[in-house]
């Protein structure tokens, strides 16, 4: 029996220690990484400005650029430990001629490797997992997307109504 508290002790300061991590980490040091890994990847984030919050860091009216061409404006983004979210996106350039323009919101659950959108496009789930390096995305196309994005829609993999693509990294 004695056992059996030590393991309850033990695991309920593992779980206040991880509810403290998230709660005290700086919020402001979340969003220049967000910046920081942005850039990395040679993708640019000029915003407004950012204000951060106990739990969440967000930025509003943000251009996207990827090398100096512009790809979306995002009207506000949410940047936490647990999770990456973009709302009223409106693609850009060249990813304008690939996608619908307009994204309602994007979701991303770090923790989980959960993704989901949902758009002019239809409705995107996904799960990208970082140990095993591979990326899955399922797409239930609106009609918009199936008349005037057909081309688009060949590199998934079509199979009852949806379209399937994986890809690894």
């Amino acid at each position: 029996m004695i056992w059996l508290k030590r393991i309850f002790v033990v695991f309920s300061a593992i779980i206040v220690w991880g509810v403290l991590t998230i709660l005290f980490v700086s919020k402001e040091r979340v969003c220049n990484l967000a910046v920081k890994s942005a850039a990395k990847a040679g993708v640019t984030l000029c915003f407004d400005g950012y204000h951060p919050s106990p739990l969440v860091c967000s930025m509003k009216r943000i251009t996207l650029l990827y090398g100096h061409s512009p790809v979306a404006k995002i009207k506000k983004a949410d940047f936490s430990l647990v999770k990456i979210a973009f709302s009223d996106i409106r693609l850009e350039g060249m990813a304008a001629n690939v996608f619908p323009k307009k994204i309602e919101s994007v979701t991303y659950l770090p923790l989980s490797g959960r993704f989901s959108s949902r758009g002019d496009f239809g409705i995107l789930k996904g799960e990208v997992s970082l140990i095993e390096r591979k990326a899955e995305f399922v797409l239930l196309p609106s009609s918009l997307m199936k008349k005037r994005y057909s081309a688009t829609l060949r590199i998934f993999r079509h199979k009852n109504g949806r379209y399937y693509y994986a890809v690894s990294f």
